[in-house]
C-alpha cells in the first residue's frame, strides 16, 4: 500500500513521519473509526485504487476524464444560501505510467461521499524478466598506449 494523504499537510505523511517543525495533522473528532487519511492510494493486482473522501458531494456533481496519462477529477458539494454556505469543491489530477496502467479503462465513482478511482493494470502474459548485469572493464592505460 502507498503511503496516503492526510488533511493540513503534504501528500503521504503520517503522524509518524511528519516534520516535527510542521502543525500537527488535524484529526476528525467524529470520526470514530477507519483510516483517518482524506485519501489512500492502494495497489492490487490487477489495479491501483483511490479512495477520496468528499462529503456532501453529489453524483450529478462528479466529473472526471483522462489526458493522456493523467486522470482529473471534481466534485462539489450543494451551496446552501439559506445558511450563506457556498459548499466545498474537491479535485485533483493522478498521474499514472501509460505503460503499466490501461487509462482508457480508468474508472470513477461516487457511492455516498466517497469518491472511488480504479486504473486497471496492464497484464502482461507474454512479459518476460529482464536481468540487468553491470560490467566493469578495469585495465591500464599508459603512455605508450595512446597513439
Amino acid at each position: 500500500m502507498n503511503k496516503a494523504g492526510s488533511s493540513g499537510g503534504g501528500p503521504g505523511y503520517s503522524h509518524k513521519d511528519w516534520p516535527k517543525h510542521f502543525p500537527p495533522i488535524p484529526r476528525n473528532q467524529f470520526q470514530k473509526s477507519g483510516n483517518q487519511s482524506v485519501y489512500e492510494v492502494k495497489e492490487t493486482k490487477t489495479a491501483r485504487v483511490a479512495r477520496i473522501d468528499t462529503p456532501g458531494c453529489t453524483v450529478s456533481s462528479l466529473t472526471y476524464w483522462i489526458d493522456g496519462r493523467n486522470l482529473h477529477f471534481f466534485a462539489g458539494e450543494p451551496d446552501m444560501p439559506e445558511y450563506g454556505y457556498d459548499g466545498r469543491k474537491y479535485g485533483g489530477t493522478m498521474v499514472f505510467d501509460p505503460v503499466a496502467y490501461d487509462m482508457e479503462k480508468a474508472r470513477a465513482k461516487l457511492v455516498n461521499g466517497v469518491l472511488w478511482i480504479t486504473v486497471p493494470k496492464i497484464q502482461r502474459v507474454n512479459a518476460k524478466a529482464v536481468t540487468i548485469e553491470k560490467k566493469v572493464l578495469n585495465f591500464k592505460t599508459t603512455v605508450d598506449d595512446m597513439v
